[in-house]
């Protein structure tokens, strides 16, 4: 659902005028749906809102892309690198999976797998790439919500350069560098589907007679606040004293057409989604839009309660995070988890026991220390004795320990949003084993 609202965001609000005629281009990229790694919710929520703020902040060109492998994340760029070239302004925000390594700052396509540290000039996208893509523009802007953990480095050989959280501080002429969190710090997800960066980037950015050159100031008292001080994004700022205005006081006429246009996108984004965080969202940047009595009824019912009156929900909206994580729509519940070894090859080859653990796309492990497995040989089972709750459909990966110290990835299973009890095989690693396991809805 979340790919078919990409696209029809991309065409029908983001359909750009010539190359020649943009004055303001922006690249936003988001990178969740990972084959190799730890799947992320929120970077496809926070690039509808990056771009829907770029396009109200009078960016001409906005390009929006989703889950893009090494040689689409290639193409994405180099095509983005003509559109930048002799721009006012070019930016490009990325949200996804990114490393510090071998002394640079990493961004990870989709179908990375980086066994080694020598893979990462083959399967990652250097910084630096994404520096040159905005090269040609007057003004230039990278803004990464990229500081996560690093997924792949503990499995690498010893000695290998890599910092286990965040990315590095860089130093680029002309270049705004704005990191969602501090070096060497992680980035939080937040709990509204939205993290609190890339919250602060979408209120700020269209922010009238706001100078770029404070823009990263702005989105750290924000992301503090935020975050109880426990996040402080970083900012490497090399560009012109001259203030630069996205939006000036006096905005043009044809704003409050390109906002109605933004307006009839979110709603038919949230209508398509059909969750209380799309209608809130939706209330949060149109609070008393024309279809602001249908979203506040409609959350109404998918919180199973009358609706509250629009005003009392306008008023909420202007929270940054209009629906507590405290009150979700749906609770899901899975149990009952059953793991059978059918086929096993053994550490070595030797027909030693494998050594399992879950790892859930929330971060959540289980067992829950990181030194602690369940050992397992052919024919036997591993009944889970825990229950797990989320508050949206989640995925789950049957992991087992290497013999250098780091895991491998049996298999995936995405739990889906349908209830029942559900069997799947899985054959990752030259084993395979039958994974048993109930969903519960409420």
């Amino acid at each position: 659902m979340i790919r078919l609202w990409l696209v029809a965001l991309t065409t029908i609000l983001f359909f750009a005028p010539s190359i020649a005629e943009a004055r303001k281009v922006a690249l936003v990229i988001g990178n969740g749906d990972y084959a190799n790694t730890t799947r992320l919710v929120n970077p496809g929520n926070d690039i509808r809102i990056i771009a829907a703020s770029a396009k109200a902040a009078g960016f001409d060109d906005v390009t929006v892309a989703a889950d893009l492998a090494v040689n689409d994340f290639q193409k994405a760029m180099r095509d983005f690198r003509a559109k930048a070239d002799g721009a006012e302004v070019a930016m490009v925000y990325y949200a996804g999976h990114g490393i510090e390594a071998q002394g640079k700052n990493w961004l990870i396509p989709t179908d990375a797998q980086l066994k080694s540290d020598l893979d990462l000039p083959y399967e990652a996208i250097n910084l630096d790439r994404m520096m040159e893509a905005v090269s040609g523009a007057q003004i230039r802007m990278v803004v990464l919500d990229s500081c996560r953990n690093n997924p792949f480095g503990r499995s690498w050989r010893s000695g290998t350069r890599a910092v286990e959280n965040g990315l590095a501080g860089v130093e680029a002429d002309d270049v705004l560098v704005i990191f969602a969190a501090a070096p060497g710090q992680t980035a939080a997800d937040g709990t509204s589907g939205n993290s609190p960066f890339a919250t602060s980037l979408a209120k700020r950015l269209p922010q009238p007679d706001t100078p770029v050159q404070l823009l990263g100031g702005l989105i750290r008292d924000d992301v503090l606040k935020a975050t109880g001080g426990s996040q402080r994004p970083f900012v490497s700022a090399s560009i012109t004293g001259t203030p630069v205005y996205l939006v000036p006081r006096a905005a043009p006429a044809a704003a409050a057409g390109d906002r109605s246009a933004i307006e009839d996108i979110l709603w038919k984004g949230a209508v398509a989604e059909n969750s209380v965080r799309a209608f809130s969202a939706y209330l949060a940047e149109f609070p008393s839009g024309k279809f602001a009595s249908e979203a506040s009824d409609n959350i109404g019912r998918l919180l199973k309660r009358p609706a509250r009156p629009t005003a009392a929900v306008a008023t909420a909206a202007k929270i940054p995070t209009p629906v507590p994580a405290a009150s979700p729509a749906r609770r899901f519940v899975l149990s009952n988890v059953r793991v059978e070894c059918v086929k096993l090859t053994g550490r070595l080859g030797l027909g030693l026991p494998d050594q399992l653990f879950l790892r859930f796309n929330t971060g959540q492990r289980f067992p829950e220390g990181k030194s602690e497995i369940h050992s397992i040989r052919k024919g036997e089972s591993w009944v889970v004795p825990e229950s797990f709750e989320f508050d949206q459909p989640v995925s789950f990966q049957l992991r087992e320990f290497d013999d250098i110290g780091g895991s491998d990835n049996i298999g995936t299973i995405d739990i889906g949003d349908a209830p029942g009890t559900f069997t799947k095989m899985l054959d990752g690693d030259a084993s395979d084993y039958r994974v048993s396991y109930t969903l519960t809805i409420s």
